[in-house]
């Protein structure tokens, strides 16, 4: 039966002063069911997977994963860099196993800001890394899938908010995939903060339609972790502002993943690859089977040899539970890891649209899908993670931009490193020395929707560190007119220019 708006209201109203466990919520992440369309607000650039039902996670099996840094990694954060991506890991390592977590001994809310990151327009490594690693574990974005739309229905053009929703249209239309950590039903709230949905249709690239929420309180923030600072409605790349930061994980973070990790989870898995019997199991194990979650999840840094500049195999030994005819064995196995489990990543990171990413990822696409063994033949899992997990950061640097021929707007888009005190902010990339690559990559874009036209071109030097080159446009191939200089410091520099003022233009850069 449809609640009216003054009902509905008031006990939003209430939900504001109530904090019962029943006003938290996480979300699951998984490799795309058949219905996550794009045109339901799904695999957005940004996105590696969609939200899974209660009993449908994905959660790695192994107490022990690794982790390592390339070496475009080294080279462009250096040591500063690992100390960020290191403090990160840190904060999981130290959540306690599960069985023995607390949740409200966790805030509500982690966010805090440092002005003079922002002044610099520096965005946080060390909290971006948390909040990957938090999605690798299994966690998607609790917000915003709080309500998803699995498909349209035409009444929502008359009837978009949520009290206005016939009967049926959830789960038929709209499925709610946020879940309270302790009763593991669908919930409207997030960190205490009750949201209210809503179903909007826009144009992007084609129509796109998406179940959104709007919060009750317009002053309470998205804080979840995992929601990674989701502020974008249409486009949702997640991400915190320059300045934002993350001290930690929040209370529904810690829930998440103690529902994933719990020893009560069970579900039927198998076994990783380079997985082994050891000791008494030396020459049988028992890989399908009936298993608990692992409790406690923790990171170790993968060997490297220096002098050859390889990872060097490691072997991990432990103890795996399962259950068979209601009895809980255990059996003593060992992996052999050759290559980091997650390894960070410096890079060019383009997605092929007028914007610039943040971070590139591995997807779900070669996570484990054990639903079918499960008996969950309709659902995207359960399932296991497994590695490879390659985590790139963009090399951030300058941006530029002209619109219509006026003059050139000038901001730097930098990665930092800095917390909530007034200690001066680290500044990424480190000090080149030598030669590097330094790229300047040109947005074009020119016409009306649906015509809009749109193209970027690079150009990728390798020349010494602190070199100057100046980026030039012709009407002629004759006079040409210098738009901006950029300085080499192993970044790659963005200019856009939003409908050239004259419609034949060359562009090229000068080295000097």
């Amino acid at each position: 039966m449809k609640l009216n708006k003054l009902l509905v209201l008031c006990l939003a109203f209430l939900a504001l002063f109530q904090f019962t466990p029943s006003s938290l919520g996480f979300a699951l992440l998984g490799p795309y069911e058949s219905w996550m369309e794009q045109t339901n607000g799904f695999r957005q650039p940004s996105d590696i997977g969609g939200p899974m039902d209660i009993g449908s996670g994905y959660r790695w099996n192994v107490p022990v994963v690794t982790y390592g840094f390339d070496q475009s990694f080294l080279n462009f954060f250096g040591t500063n860099g690992v100390a960020a991506v290191e403090g990160a890991i840190q904060i999981i390592n130290d959540l306690p196993p599960a069985s023995s977590i607390v949740l409200t001994n966790y805030p509500l809310d982690t966010e805090q800001f440092n002005s003079q990151a922002e002044a610099q327009n520096l965005y946080d490594l060390k909290s971006e890394t948390l909040a990957l690693l938090v999605e690798q574990l299994g966690l998607a974005q609790p917000v915003r899938y709080i309500f998803a739309l699995r498909q349209w229905n035409p009444i929502f053009l008359y009837f978009a908010r949520e009290y206005d929703w016939p009967d049926g249209t959830i789960p038929n239309d709209i499925v709610m995939r946020n879940f309270d950590p302790e009763t593991l039903t669908p919930s409207q709230y997030v960190n205490g903060a009750f949201y209210e949905g809503i179903v909007i249709s826009e144009i992007i690239g084609g129509i796109m339609n998406v179940a959104y929420v709007i919060s009750v309180d317009p002053l309470v923030p998205d804080t979840a972790v995992a929601d990674n600072g989701l502020n974008n409605l249409l486009f949702p790349t997640g991400f915190l502002n320059p300045g934002e930061c993350f001290t930690g994980l929040t209370e529904d973070d810690v829930g998440g993943l103690c529902y994933l990790l719990s020893t009560n989870n069970i579900a039927y898995e198998t076994l990783l690859p380079g997985i082994s019997g050891t000791g008494t199991n030396v020459n049988s194990f028992v890989n399908g089977a009936w298993r608990p979650g692992i409790d406690k999840i923790t990171f170790v840094p993968q060997p490297f040899d220096s002098m050859s500049g390889q990872f060097l195999p490691m072997t991990n030994q432990f103890t795996d539970t399962y259950i068979t005819n209601g009895n809980v064995v255990q059996q003593q196995l060992q992996r052999v890891i050759t290559q980091p489990d997650f390894l960070f990543c410096a890079a060019d990171v383009n997605y092929g649209l007028p914007l610039v990413p943040y971070v590139d990822r591995t997807g779900t696409t070669n996570w484990i899908n054990n639903a079918a063994l499960n008996g969950n033949l309709t659902n995207g899992g359960p399932g296991v993670i497994q590695p490879q997990v390659k985590i790139k950061f963009n090399k951030l640097g300058h941006q530029f931009e002209t619109f219509n021929g006026q003059s050139v707007r000038a901001f730097p888009v930098y990665w930092g490193l800095f917390d909530d005190s007034t200690n001066p902010p680290v500044t990424f990339p480190a000090p080149q020395i030598g030669t590097n690559q330094f790229t300047i990559r040109m947005w074009l874009t020119m016409g009306n929707p649906p015509n809009r036209f749109q193209k970027n071109f690079d150009w990728s030097l390798t020349n010494s560190t602190g070199s100057i080159s100046f980026f030039q446009t012709s009407t002629n191939l004759t006079d040409w007119v210098t738009i901006f200089s950029a300085t080499n410091d192993g970044s790659v520099c963005t200019y856009f220019d939003d409908d050239p003022s004259n419609a034949s233009c060359f562009y090229r850069l000068v080295p000097q």
